[in-house]
Formats: C-alpha cells, structure tokens, sequence
C-alpha cells in the first residue's frame, strides 16, 4: 500500500517505527558504549581481582575470600577507616553547605544573573591548577612558620606559633572546603536560578518576614540543587587520597589505606575489596539521598 508523498518538515520527521528505533540507537549507542568499556568493564576487573590470592608481593590467580574475610569483614582497622571517611565525608558536607548556600544566596538574589555566572566561575579558576599543588599551598600557610602564625606573632596576638593549624582536623577541613565549595554552590545557585520570583512577592505580600519566606519558599524549592551539592561534596570526598595524606597529620582513611595496600605491598585484592566496599557505600548515600529529595524538580522548574 503506497503512502502520499512526504513534504516540507514531515520528511525530516521519521513516522516509521523501526526508522525511530534506529535513531535512538544510534544516539544512546555510543554513550552506553562509553559507559561500558570506562565504567563497567574497569569495575568489573576490579571485582574479578578482589576474590584472588595475594601471597609474597603477587596476585595468585585462584579464588578465595580471604581479601574480603581478612580486609573488610573482620578486620578492625578497616572499619575504624570506613568510619573515619565517612564521617569526615559527612562533616565536610555540612561544612561546605554551610558556606557555600549563603554564598550562591548571595550571587542568585543579590547580584545580576551575568555578574553571579562570572563570580561563580572565578572559584573554578583554583581548578587550572593540581590538586596536589593546592593542598600544598596550605603547608606555608597554615605551617608553625607559615604567614599566619607569623602575623599573629608580630601583631602580638599570641606568644608562640599554634601547632593545631597544621596536620589536624581544621587543615583538613580548610583543603575540603577550598577544594568542593564550588561543587556545592554551583548546583544551588541553579537551583535557586529557577525558583519563580512571583513567589517571594508573594510571600512578602502576605505579610513573611524574610525568615518566613526562606523557610517556606526559598528553601524547599532549592532542596533538589541542595541534594546534588551534597552528593558531590560527599563522593568527592571519602575518595580524595591529597587532603587527607597531606594535611591530616597521617590519620588513615579508606583511600589512603586502599594506596598503601596497593603501593607498599602490590596486595591487589585487599585494595580491590576496600574500592568495592568504598563503592557501595558511595552508591548507598546516593540511592538514600535521593529517595529523601526528587532531583528531577530541578529540570522542572520554571
């Protein structure tokens, strides 16, 4: 059975089922086999090796648990390392949104959207730069001869350096934050980017006061920006191996251990267990995260 002839923009359209298959495909191809051969198949190597044997600085390739038994189920260290990230991971979290919502606060309602995008990209610029360079900038800094012990020793202020500035739980804090606030402020600038300002007159016509109208309004409507900030702050976090080595005075947590596992005695599976182990955490926070708050408002807000 023939069909009329196609014209104008309905012979750019596909009508054919299989003709829309096809081009489905064809586009969600290449993604899935991008995801497939970084993603999936890494992983999967990964996994494979957590069940063999380590024995004298090599990988024996028969199948145990021990990797598993010895390193993550019942050994004490590793759970006091899981412990440790995690909560760091959480600290760090509340931390950076507690600096960085008032500072995308800031940049959607009191500045203009062109200057808030520009003043929001200039704390990317930190980022054309490595990361280890960065965490070592701190060391002069924040050092017992670093520039602030020695202003406040010049000023008077304090009678001999303070030793807590440096290799502690506040200069791990300090690199955390310097590193991932802009990974918090960003998604909650968007998110506040397309909050209706129809909304805040009217809040403010019924008579809220400022405190009233963020509770109600600004800060439920700014959730979905909230939660992908704090995913990436968390993730970014148990699994930086810089801020910790470098500026927490040597205290382990689950990547560093997954380092020295790997690099002082080559034990393949033992870190290949603890990357798992520390993936499954990672995807169990995301799935809790964001069964609390729906994301998808963020793409449906107008």
């Amino acid at each position: 059975m023939s069909s009329e002839p196609k014209t104008g923009l309905s012979r750019l359209i596909p009508t054919d089922r299989d003709d829309i298959v096809t081009e489905v495909t064809g586009l969600v191809a290449p993604t899935v086999l991008w995801f497939v051969v970084f993603l999936i198949v890494p992983l999967l190597v990964i996994l494979f090796y957590s069940f063999l044997t380590y024995e004298s600085f090599s990988v024996v390739q028969e199948f145990t648990l021990s990797a598993w038994v010895d390193n993550v189920i019942t050994s004490g260290a590793v759970h006091s390392a899981f412990v440790r990230t995690i909560g760091v991971g959480i600290i760090v979290t509340a931390i950076t949104l507690v600096f960085g919502y008032p500072l995308a606060y800031y940049l959607r309602f009191h500045t203009t959207p062109m200057m808030g995008i520009v003043l929001l990209l200039f704390l990317v610029i930190p980022f054309w730069t490595s990361e280890l360079i960065r965490t070592f900038g701190w060391l002069p800094i924040l050092g017992r001869n670093g520039i602030i012990n020695g202003l406040l020793l010049n000023l008077g202020v304090i009678s001999e350096p303070m030793g807590w500035l440096l290799y502690s739980s506040f200069s791990q804090a300090i690199g955390y934050l310097q590193n991932y606030v802009v990974f918090m402020a960003a998604p909650i600038y968007i998110s506040l980017s397309q909050i209706d300002e129809g909304l805040i007159d009217a809040s403010e016509t019924l008579r809220s006061n400022p405190i009233q109208t963020f509770r109600n309004v600004t800060w439920p409507l700014s959730l979905p920006g909230v939660a992908i900030g704090c995913m990436f702050t968390f993730v970014l976090t148990i699994g930086n191996f810089t801020v910790p080595s470098f500026l927490s005075g040597g205290a382990n947590t689950v990547p560093t251990l997954i380092f020295n596992r790997y690099g002082q005695g080559l034990n393949y599976p033992s870190a290949a267990s603890l990357s798992i182990t520390l993936l499954a955490v990672i995807f169990i926070f995301v799935f809790v995260l964001f069964r609390v708050v729906d994301i998808a408002d963020i793409a449906s807000q107008e």
